[in-house]
């Protein structure tokens, strides 16, 4: 049978000689560690470890090469050691356990040859490592609180990595983590959910977060959630073996231990170390390497790269070209004037026309789901956004030629259909307010968010809905057709109220979503930005006119003056002001009782008014 040993520092020699052999039932070799002079025990001696993380790499180093069988007892020392094992909290519980235990073999990380025993981190890991979220909750906040205070000072490195499989990946990351298993930490519950101690395989973390707000998000998140989902900007590489180098100098953390190198060499060592396990550390004989795997989708490249590389993370990410030519290019074809789109646009015009007329909600509905007026308009927004010269001019024309379409078509239909009567559906786009700005800013977002994500483009449907575009157009056309100018200039400023607030708000999400940085995209948002503001002036004065009527309403509705009950009430603000009422009263009224009333409501609103009545007996 092969001898025991017991390994320790200097240092705690007397706590070793009073406390800690005492509690072996078996004889045990103390034997202090001495780092210019390793011990050299023969092959399947059982090591018992009392060591610090520092003493620990190389103690385990030596035991790979001399074929001994390691117990690692928990040190006040060896934090990354208790990670990487499992210990348990104390040497007595954690010698019960070895005494049940077999031993078995696990794999060994390396790092330019040198052990590693938790994990290795190249820039910053903001707590994605083993242990980094198994702090109380104070120390997650006071931990988000000084990452969150770096967010600013960092910058991403360009590294070039190679994995065991020879593939290459050029990126921008601001940080990399490299760790053998994620046993025993929160990292295996949800982001490295398949990893084990022994199957011959190294997890990988890239971190390549675009912005600061991308960041900020996971950090604040992150804080009240002991279990971490997988961010969008983490991606994972499994392998035998990765390179790592950069333009520059490596700084690294090995362990906690800050150094430098040219480039690094991490290797996995398939099944090396002969250990006694803890009873939480999870070793299983059916573990054997699997494929390389690469899940690195949302990995920076071409342009992506050099824009972050060396450079603060900005406020907002922004986005290269070739990370979203499908959408360019979506939108340049939906800037142009084809067939289709002349085609939709006289028939949702036609449409729409017929159901103002009819005072079909339904039907209105269905042209503004047909009308194809959204799509120039959101390739406008990106145009002003990215200050594209020729998406503009496309987005433009297409967009004037729709305009012309739809009042020539609505305004010949209104020729043809001989009613000249503002039904409800045409009086209620005669004054537009602040409210359908409000709207047209809200489908601006919406639209310029369906575009830019797929998962998302189902809604543009509703969006269509909502805006309205095609129904104002067909509105102003009737009022040329009629040669009522009131009518037309009404819907025609919902139409300019529409347009404004969705080129607006959608170049803003464009802004957002970083598409263009602001520096380019500012002066296409000061353009939208004044166009907004000179169409919100007449929506101010209607909108106060409107809000005036509200408060009238509220103050007459349901009330009783002189025994007669004000059932329904409807205020215009025309000059005078105008009161649609509808009376009940218990017997008719005359002119003298009329009179009273009107005069007796004056009062009360402390103002003239023009009456219109409907009077309803009640007996």
């Amino acid at each position: 049978m092969a001898d025991s040993f017991l390994l320790f520092e200097p240092d705690a020699s007397d706590m070793v000689s009073q406390k800690l052999v005492p509690l072996f039932d078996d004889v045990i070799l103390p034997k202090m560690w001495d780092a210019n002079q390793p011990p050299e025990f023969k092959a399947e001696s059982l090591v018992y470890c009392y060591l610090s993380d520092e003493s620990l790499t190389t103690a385990i180093g030596l035991a790979v090469e001399l074929q001994w069988v390691v117990a690692v007892l928990p040190h006040p020392k060896a934090n990354h050691a208790r990670r990487a094992f499992s210990l348990a909290n104390s040497p007595e519980k954690a010698l019960a356990e070895f005494q049940q235990a077999e031993a078995t073999k696990i794999d060994v990380l390396r790092c330019n040859q040198q052990v590693v025993l938790n994990h290795l981190v190249v820039g910053h890991s903001f707590n994605l490592r083993p242990g980094g979220h198994n702090a109380s909750w104070r120390q997650r906040i006071a931990q988000t609180w000084q990452n969150i205070r770096k967010i600013g000072d960092i910058k991403p490195q360009k590294l070039s990595l190679t994995t065991g499989s020879d593939t290459c990946l050029e990126t921008s990351l601001v940080g990399l983590v490299i760790i053998e298993h994620a046993q025993g930490s929160m990292l295996s519950k949800r982001i490295l959910t398949d990893t084990h101690c022994n199957d011959g395989m190294l997890e990988s973390m890239l971190l390549a977060p675009r912005s600061i707000m991308e960041m900020f998000r996971f950090l604040v998140l992150a804080m009240f959630g002991r279990v971490v989902k997988k961010p969008r900007f983490l991606s994972l590489v499994k392998s035998k073996s990765i390179q790592v180098s950069g333009e520059s100098e490596l700084e690294y953390w090995h362990d906690g231990i800050l150094s430098k190198a040219n480039s690094l060499t991490i290797d996995c060592e398939h099944r090396v170390l002969s250990i006694l396990p803890s009873a939480d550390m999870l070793c299983q004989d059916s573990a054997t390497a699997v494929k390389e795997s690469r899940k690195i989708a949302n990995l920076p490249e071409g342009e992506a790269i050099n824009a972050l590389a060396a450079k603060p993370l900005p406020w907002i990410a922004h986005a290269a070209k070739e990370e979203f030519k499908d959408l360019y290019q979506l939108l340049r074809d939906n800037a142009t004037t084809s067939p289709a789109f002349l085609t939709l646009m006289v028939l949702s015009t036609l449409l729409a026309t017929i159901g103002l007329y009819a005072s079909s909600a339904p039907v209105i509905i269905g042209a503004m789901i047909l009308a194809p007026l959204m799509a120039p308009i959101i390739s406008l927004s990106m145009a002003l956004t990215r200050q594209d010269p020729s998406l503009m001019t496309a987005s433009l024309g297409t967009l004037f030629t729709g305009l012309c379409v739809a009042l020539g078509f609505a305004a010949s239909a209104s020729f043809i259909i001989p009613m000249e009567v503002i039904t409800p559906e045409i009086s209620a786009r005669l004054s537009p307010n602040l409210l359908d700005l409000g709207v047209a800013i809200i489908s601006g977002i919406a639209g310029a968010y369906a575009h830019a994500r797929i998962d998302a483009a189902k809604s543009l449907a509703g969006v269509a809905i909502a805006v309205a575009l095609v129904p104002p157009l067909a509105v102003t056309g009737i009022g040329l057709g009629w040669l009522n100018i009131g009518v037309a200039s009404g819907a025609f400023l919902l139409f300019l109220t529409n347009l404004a607030g969705i080129v607006f708000s959608a170049a803003l999400t464009f802004l957002a979503l970083g598409f263009a940085p602001f520096t380019r995209a500012k002066k296409g948002l000061g353009i939208a930005l004044v166009a907004v503001t000179l169409v919100s002036i007449p929506l101010v004065f209607s909108f106060n006119r409107l809000s005036e009527e509200a408060q009238i309403v509220q103050r007459l509705q349901g009330k009783t003056f002189n025994e007669v009950l004000l059932r329904t009430v409807r205020a215009q603000s025309t000059k005078p002001l105008t009161l649609h009422l509808q009376l009940v009263s218990e017997h008719s009224l005359n002119d003298q009782q009329l009179d009273g009333l009107k005069a007796r409501i004056e009062q009360e609103l402390g103002r003239s008014f023009q009456l219109e009545a409907s009077i309803i007996i009640r007996r």
